[in-house]
């Protein structure tokens, strides 16, 4: 198995759009709300790797950002996504692929979810919700 995926998928582009209906474009949310959002809007539960995977490519594009235990998409994702001439996952996800992904933007953002400690905040989604 790579150790990284550096292709944008569908899963990412979802993950966004739940980030994007869990703030409302603004400010920022928990994950677990997030996670809720995507649940609500058509039924996705996300599984750990998924949410790796997804925030480690949303971060190190920096589209998303972590303030105060929060995620936030940034103003220049929330610009490019405005843009858009209509708002569906495939649209999207070829937006998420004009931005290029490398080994270094991972391991940074692996070192920031670290620090975000992503897995507690998933477990206690799952104890929470699961």
């Amino acid at each position: 198995m790579p150790k990284y995926n550096l292709d944008w998928q569908a899963t990412d582009a979802d993950f966004a759009e739940a980030i994007l209906l869990a703030t409302g474009g603004e400010g920022g949310a928990p994950l677990q709300e997030v996670l809720l959002m995507a649940d609500a809007a058509d039924g996705t539960i996300y599984t750990l790797k998924e949410v790796e995977e997804a925030l480690e490519k949303l971060t190190a594009a920096e589209l998303v950002q972590i303030q105060k235990n929060k995620l936030a998409l940034t103003p220049a994702f929330m610009q490019a996504y405005e843009s858009l001439e209509v708002a569906e996952q495939e649209a999207l996800l070829e937006l998420l692929q004009t931005y290029i992904l490398t080994e270094q933007s991972i391991d940074a953002a692996r070192a920031v979810l670290k620090k975000y400690k992503l897995k507690n905040y998933y477990q206690q989604y799952l104890e929470q919700y699961g």
